[in-house]
C-alpha cells in the first residue's frame, strides 16, 4: 500500500515539474473590428497541441440584445463601470504595470509580436490620456522584442474600437512566478483592486 502512495505521490511531483519548467509555446490572435471579435490560442507543450477558438458576430449580439427584454438593458448601463474610472486605476498603476512587463520580457520570449489599435472614446480627455499610457509601452517594447510591430491611431472625434493582436511567445512558469507574485502583491495594485470591487458595488442596480 505504502509502495502504491509513493508511486503516486512521485508522479503528481512529475508531472507538477513538467507544468512549472517544461516550456509553453503560445501563439495569440486576436481580432476586434465594428462590434465583431474573433479570437484563437494555441498552446504547445511537450509536443502535444490544442487550440482553442472563440468568435461571436453582429448576428449573434443582436439576437442576445432582442431577447432581452427594455429593463435588462437599463439594468446593464447602470452595473457597467466608465471608462473614466478604468482609466484612472490605469494611471494609478501604471509604474507597477510597467515593472512587471519589464519582469515579463526577462522571463519570456517574445518570438513575434504585431499589434494594430486604432481607439477613440465619447470623451477625447480619455482618449489622450490612454494614448500616453499605450506610447510608454511601446517604447518599452521596441527596446525589447527584435520582431515587434505595434500601431497606434488615437481617433479624437470619432468614438471606435478596432484592434489585432498576433503574438507567439516562449515560456515557462517556473520563470513567471516571481513577477506574477511582485505583481499582485504590490499596495498600489491591490489598493486599484479594492477600488474597482468597490465601484462595482455601487453600480450594481437596486432590486429592491
Amino acid at each position: 500500500m505504502l509502495l502504491i502512495i509513493y508511486v503516486a505521490l512521485a508522479i503528481i511531483l512529475l508531472l507538477f515539474g513538467l507544468v512549472v519548467f517544461a516550456a509553453f509555446d503560445v501563439t495569440i490572435y486576436l481580432k476586434a473590428e465594428g462590434g465583431r471579435v474573433d479570437q484563437y490560442i494555441t498552446i504547445k507543450w511537450m509536443g502535444l497541441s490544442h487550440k482553442f477558438k472563440v468568435g461571436s458576430g453582429k448576428a449573434a449580439k443582436k439576437e442576445k440584445k432582442e431577447e432581452k427584454p427594455k429593463k435588462d438593458k437599463t439594468k446593464k448601463k447602470t452595473s457597467s463601470i466608465g471608462i473614466s474610472v478604468w482609466l484612472r486605476v490605469l494611471k494609478t498603476v501604471k509604474r507597477p504595470i510597467i515593472r512587471f512587463i519589464e519582469d515579463v520580457f526577462g522571463a519570456v520570449k517574445f518570438r513575434k509580436i504585431s499589434c494594430n489599435l486604432k481607439y477613440g472614446f465619447s470623451d477625447p480627455a480619455d482618449t489622450g490620456m490612454l494614448s500616453g499610457f499605450l506610447y510608454a509601452l511601446k517604447g518599452l517594447f521596441i527596446k525589447r522584442c527584435s520582431v515587434f510591430n505595434f500601431s497606434i491611431c488615437p481617433q479624437f472625434q470619432d468614438e471606435v474600437f478596432d484592434l489585432h493582436v498576433f503574438t507567439n511567445i516562449r515560456f515557462r512558469i517556473s520563470s513567471l512566478l516571481f513577477a506574477v507574485l511582485r505583481f499582485v502583491t504590490n499596495w498600489k495594485v491591490l489598493g486599484a483592486a479594492w477600488f474597482i470591487f468597490k465601484e462595482r458595488r455601487k453600480a450594481k442596480p437596486n432590486t429592491n
